[in-house]
């Protein structure tokens, strides 16, 4: 079942198409990772998810309800801007103790969602915490209500190396009991903690599916071989047709990018032998998430 559905969603602002056509499905207790360039469209399809921002054609579904025609979903959507602000004289607690009252939730909730970001036990004010401290009691906030929807823009590209561990893995332990849609540039946050990522491009999903399915969509595509004289080889197979790029890994193996896989089985082999070249090593590489991104984008 699908928590998030646009149907040929659009945003225009004068001549820029911000979103065009977007067809988009997210599933119930996912980690749905939307990814693009900066300008994509990323934050501006959040701000139409969340009634910040009106479409200027079609329309999408949120939990059962259309969002051209009703805004009572919102109550069950937590949401986390790219740069969250606090009351920075208060501490985390004080902070969401007042949260708690403006929405009508139980004090016991502040308990357990300073737990789940592991802040329970911090005193200090909010204006001396670090940016990831800032970033957790973020997704804090968008945890109080217990929403079944947890929105991120962005929730760790301003973060320290340690910043972004504890963040990401604070999303990754939502998994199953939350759908959580991040939009996000940065390829290995995704590939880390997602289940499902969709690719976004100048306003347009040009990519939606499962880790797992693109790595076997885009498998077999990258070539690693290892041979006595890689320069000899490197000349043979560069001005073939079939190959889209070829480079030196190290001194003694090739990375090559294929476009057509039969072909290559076929003819790298013969060209070798043909060559009088001893192979050491010739093996597909499953592709990682970055290299399917620039596949796509390009």
């Amino acid at each position: 079942m699908n928590v998030i559905e646009t149907y040929n969603l659009c945003k225009y602002y004068k001549e820029k198409r911000a979103v065009d056509n977007l067809n988009l499905g997210v599933p119930e207790g996912v980690i749905f990772g939307y990814l693009g360039p900066n300008g994509a469209g990323k934050t501006t399809t959040i701000r139409l998810l969340l009634n910040l921002a009106k479409p200027t054609s079609g329309y999408a579904v949120v939990l059962g309800e259309n969002i051209t025609k009703s805004r009572k979903y919102l109550k069950k959507v937590g949401f986390l801007p790219d740069v969250p602000n606090f009351y920075n004289y208060f501490t985390a607690r004080e902070y969401l103790e007042l949260l708690s009252e403006i929405i009508k939730v139980d004090k016991k909730r502040v308990d357990e969602v300073l737990e789940i970001v592991g802040l329970k036990s911090e005193k200090k004010r909010i204006g001396t915490f670090s940016r990831g401290m800032k970033q957790r009691l973020g997704i804090a906030q968008a945890l109080l209500s217990d929403p079944q929807i947890l929105i991120l823009d962005e929730p760790a590209s301003a973060l320290d190396p340690q910043g972004r561990k504890e963040v990401l893995d604070l999303i990754a332990s939502l998994r199953g009991e939350k759908t959580v849609f991040f939009s996000t540039h940065i390829l290995s946050d995704v590939e880390r903690i997602c289940d499902r990522v969709g690719i976004l491009k100048e306003g347009k999903l040009i990519l939606n599916d499962t880790i797992d399915n693109l790595k076997k969509r885009f498998s077999k595509r990258i070539l690693h071989i290892e041979v006595n004289n890689p320069q000899k080889l490197f000349e043979k197979l560069k001005k073939e047709n079939w190959i889209e790029s070829i480079s030196f890994s190290d001194k003694n193996a090739l990375l090559i990018r294929v476009k057509e896989i039969q072909r290559a089985q076929r003819e790298i082999p013969r060209i070798i032998v043909e060559e009088d070249i001893l192979i050491d090593r010739f093996e597909f590489l499953e592709p990682t998430l970055e290299d399917i991104f620039f596949e796509v984008i390009s």
